[in-house]
């Protein structure tokens, strides 16, 4: 049998063992690594505080929802409150219309028991206007008659006043004695009367259109004394009587204007100064 010769076996310390060198893509893996830690870390630190920004709008935005909740909440209290007093005042103007009613009713029933009451007040006037109107009728004819005996007294007292000539001359009207008498030509009005009652005085006093002072009664002898002024100018009358026409112009007086006394007191005189109607031409003046 052959034998294979065998090669002589190396020393274990003298077996090379094979080197090996770092590959180079490990950094590079590592940097790439660092790097996106770092995006993530940048990432997440955008995004954070993104989200807090977000939350601080959104914290923000509750709050003033919130704040605009309260004020709805109370604009909806208010408006509850208007619509709880609207109520009420409905309630309240519904109970015055059904009153206002009533009282409507009252007043046309009322209207029509015054209507009622006035129809018949109507029918008693007609009533009680035809019974005046008859008597009326009759007083109207008891006044005519009354009217023709004043005419007939007229007449009557006309013949009983006298007429006499006055003072300067001229032919005066009817002259009257007393109160009655001139409370009759007063009624004819044929002249314009003026009735006093003068006492003696320093001073004058006016009637109508003139002015009258006394300066002497004497009524033993029934006699007096005056001072006229009429249109500024003083005419001084003495010694004149009872009954006795005092006359005087005015510048346009077409008959004379005359002053009759019919009762003589102590110190006092009573009668009338009587004008005519119509004024026209001058006529002479005269003392």
């Amino acid at each position: 049998m052959s034998t294979t010769p065998t090669q002589p076996e190396m020393p274990p310390a003298e077996q090379q063992v094979p080197s090996y060198g770092t590959p180079r893509w490990i950094p590079i893996l590592f940097v790439i690594l660092f790097l996106f830690g770092g995006y993530l870390v940048y990432a997440n630190q955008h995004t954070q505080n993104g989200l807090e920004k977000k939350l601080s709008q959104s914290n923000a935005q509750i709050a003033k929802l919130g704040s605009s909740l309260n004020r709805s909440n109370a604009q909806i209290g208010d408006l509850k409150a208007e619509l709880d007093l609207t109520t009420q005042k409905l309630g309240l103007t519904q109970a015055q219309l059904e009153q206002a009613r009533r009282q409507a009713a009252v007043l046309r029933r009322e209207q029509m028991r015054s209507s009622k009451q006035l129809q018949q007040q109507i029918g008693q006037v007609q009533q009680q206007t035809q019974a005046s109107m008859g008597q009326l009728s009759t007083e109207l004819g008891g006044t005519k008659t009354d009217l023709a005996a004043t005419k007939q007294a007229l007449s009557a007292t006309r013949s009983k006043l006298e007429g006499t000539i006055g003072d300067m001359g001229v032919m005066s009207g009817l002259v009257a004695h007393n109160k009655e008498q001139l409370a009759q030509l007063i009624r004819m009005g044929q002249r314009n009367y003026y009735q006093f009652d003068l006492h003696k005085s320093k001073h004058p006093s006016r009637i109508g259109p003139i002015m009258l002072r006394v300066t002497h009664v004497d009524r033993k002898h029934w006699r007096y004394n005056m001072y006229v002024t009429v249109e500024d100018k003083r005419i001084e009358k003495k010694d004149k009587t009872l009954y006795e026409p005092v006359q005087f112009y005015t510048r346009d007086a077409v008959a004379p204007l005359e002053i009759v006394v019919f009762q003589i007191k102590k110190n006092e005189l009573v009668g009338y100064l009587s004008t005519p109607k119509q004024q026209s031409q001058p006529a002479p003046a005269g003392n």
